[in-house]
């Protein structure tokens, strides 16, 4: 009887549907082995000065530079993406790395030591800890497979832990590269796992005992990793996607805002978390703007030759078919094709819908490709209540004057609000990225999300141990009166505080005939 065969993942070009690549996905067993090898890593690497690791960082971030043309060529080919926009990835991660490596991120890691405000704690010095957490999972998504794995990878390693990376089954050559590389930087053996594989390997990682476990993805797949993590009270930092809306002021630059949101919504095919999926126009800018947006969906070039697109193929045949059932359904629900690009079978074309109503799927879901509703909205009030009548809050954008457009967008029910401009913010090292509601929990990116990769601790030292505290058994009538009084001293005013000051004097008498 001959043996079973390992299960392969395989990499396939979106745009001509070659397998061009194919991989042994791990199994339990491997991922099981994995975290032990980092359990077994990690202590050394946790305790390596914090510069070693960051030193660390910094060679990976050249490295990646020196081969920068060859990581772009990888990611546009697994992932489908124009060269130009797979070199922008690249691109952020060398941000990520060099920000991770930053004084600014270092010292957000060093213990805190401070003397307690309250006037009772005088003898205290407090210490806050940050401290690795361990071994820490990741499960990774297709559509930047090499930014969104890095920008939780790189400080999880710098914070001291190792990590458990399971890249998504379509895209997990540019995963395996980011590990390379990492390695050849000076990432020890064992620190950093990177596991191949589809669903199997993504639960065995949500159940092997990792310490905490970071997930990009759908909504649906972010339930089951956050019961399967509650269930072993095991922490999970989740990021679930959205339908994010922009919001298009009377006082907008129509053509900008058009330039801008087309751009948002249609990069990387459509499918970015981020992108503009539902606009909301001012009444009076809504004409003009489906007119500007109009002109320019139709001059896009949309190709399966990544080499000359501006807007390429889906990820895989199944989205397109998702993407397509969303605008059968409106179209069935009353909306209008108002423009759409020409493009080669095979391809979402890029199309801008109107008439809109909130029972359609493109109004309730999140469309993961180049497709756009733009409604009508008396105002600036009108566009934030539907804006925020979404189970989704990953990000926003406001176009129009700076001064209405900020106070827009502090109302808006978002992770992330970017004004006159689309994604930008996904990609800043230094900005804390996550939603709300529905969007999922966490943060990565900036401080915040190295926060995330953190355990915190305290240490309160006494600086006089050998003197009893007051507040001790036994208590009396005048450790009362003696607590009183000093409550008058430490938070009354005037003649209360003067009365307390001279009262408290009973709380240094009891000390002082304490027996020892």
């Amino acid at each position: 009887m001959s043996a079973p065969q390992a299960r392969l993942v395989e990499s396939r070009d979106p745009s001509t549907g070659e397998v061009w690549r194919r991989f042994d996905a791990c199994d339990a067993a491997a991922v099981a082995r994995a975290l032990q090898q980092a359990r077994d890593a990690q202590p050394a690497w946790a305790g390596a000065p914090i510069a070693d690791r960051a030193r660390v960082l910094e060679r990976f971030r050249k490295l990646l530079f020196a081969r920068r043309h060859e990581a772009a060529e990888l990611v546009s080919r697994e992932n489908g993406k124009p060269p130009i926009e797979a070199m922008g990835e690249v691109m952020l991660v060398m941000d990520f790395a060099r920000f991770y490596s930053s004084g600014k991120a270092l010292r957000a890691l060093r213990p805190q030591r401070f003397t307690p405000q309250s006037m009772a704690m005088w003898r205290k010095r407090i210490e806050i800890l940050h401290e690795p957490l361990g071994v820490v999972g990741v499960i990774a998504p297709w559509n930047y497979p090499l930014m969104l794995p890095a920008g939780i990878v790189i400080p999880a390693l710098v914070a001291g832990n190792a990590v458990l990376l399971k890249p998504s089954e379509f895209t997990p050559s540019s995963a395996l590269l980011l590990g390379e590389l990492l390695g050849e930087a000076g990432v020890p053996p064992g620190v950093l796992a990177v596991l191949p594989g589809a669903g199997e390997t993504g639960r065995a990682i949500t159940t092997c005992g990792v310490d905490k476990l970071f997930f990009t993805g759908s909504e649906a797949t972010g339930r089951a990793v956050a019961i399967a993590c509650a269930e072993q009270l095991v922490p999970c930092s989740l990021e679930l996607g959205g339908s994010d809306p922009a919001i298009v002021l009377a006082s907008a630059d129509v053509n900008i805002a058009a330039d801008g949101i087309l751009w948002g919504r249609c990069f990387n095919a459509g499918q970015t978390c981020v992108a503009a999926k539902r606009v909301f126009v001012e009444a009076p800018a809504y004409d003009a703007f489906l007119l500007a947006i109009a002109t320019r969906v139709k001059e896009l070039s949309v190709s399966l030759d990544r080499g000359s697109a501006e807007v390429g193929t889906l990820i895989r045949p199944q989205q397109r078919e998702m993407l397509q059932a969303q605008l059968d359904d409106a179209l069935a629900h009353g909306a209008r094709v108002v423009a759409s690009a020409s493009g080669p079978a095979g391809v979402f074309a890029p199309t801008i819908l109107a008439d809109l109503s909130d029972e359609m799927r493109v109004m309730r879901e999140e469309t993961f490709g180049p497709l756009l509703p733009v409604i009508r909205v008396r105002d600036a009030n009108e566009a934030v209540r539907l804006a925020n009548a979404s189970t989704y809050g990953l990000s926003a954008s406001v176009w129009g004057d700076e001064p209405q457009a900020s106070r827009v967008a502090r109302r808006l029910d978002a992770g992330t609000v970017v004004i006159n401009d689309a994604l930008v913010a996904a990609g800043l090292a230094e900005v804390p990225h996550g939603g709300v509601k529905r969007s999922g929990s966490g943060r990565s990116h900036g401080i915040a999300g190295l926060l995330e990769c953190v355990k915190t601790r305290t240490l309160v030292h006494e600086t006089l141990p050998g003197k009893p505290q007051v507040w001790w058994f036994p208590y009396g009538g005048a450790l009362a009166a003696g607590m009183d009084a000093f409550l008058s001293m430490a938070h009354g005013s005037g003649g209360a505080r003067l009365r307390g000051l001279l009262g408290a004097r009973a709380l240094v008498s009891r000390l002082k005939s304490r027996r020892r």
